[in-house]
């Protein structure tokens, strides 16, 4: 005899009407989903803004390339994927308008694993007003 599937509810859950990207385009923070290659593959609204770039300009595109300091942004990275949780740390990101200015925003870098797609990384960005003594390390 076949297991006998219960549910909750008759009815669709209210979440079914929500799209994840408009959730996170709806957020404060600036939000960048990286693939394994480190290319980007989302970016909410804050974060376009914040690199005053569109996201079809940035998709498939290496997020180094958008600030200059790669090596010290791929050992943030590597921390927080090989450990499994989130790194926070400050980057200058370049700003590719073609103002030559760069912005220190605060960043936490966080891995998003899932069994069948493998490890992703997610970019949450913030503006970042002035430097402080303490806190995390500066990229």
């Amino acid at each position: 005899m076949p297991p006998t599937i219960i549910s909750e509810s008759a009815e669709p859950s209210v979440l079914a009407d929500f799209d994840t990207w408009h959730v996170l385009d709806a957020l404060s923070c600036g939000i960048i989903v990286l693939d394994r290659q480190l290319c980007a593959i989302y970016a909410n609204v804050i974060a376009q803004d914040l690199l005053a770039l569109h996201l079809p300009g940035m998709r498939g595109q290496p997020f180094v390339q958008f600030r200059p300091q790669t090596q010290r942004f791929a050992c943030a990275v590597r921390r927080a994927v090989g450990g499994g949780s989130a790194v926070d740390c400050i980057l200058r990101i370049a700003r590719q308008d073609g103002s030559g200015r760069a912005d220190w925003v605060n960043a936490r870098i966080a891995p998003l694993c899932n069994e069948m797609s493998g490890t992703y990384v997610m970019v949450e960005l913030s503006a970042r007003m002035r430097l402080q003594r303490q806190g995390p390390a500066l990229l």
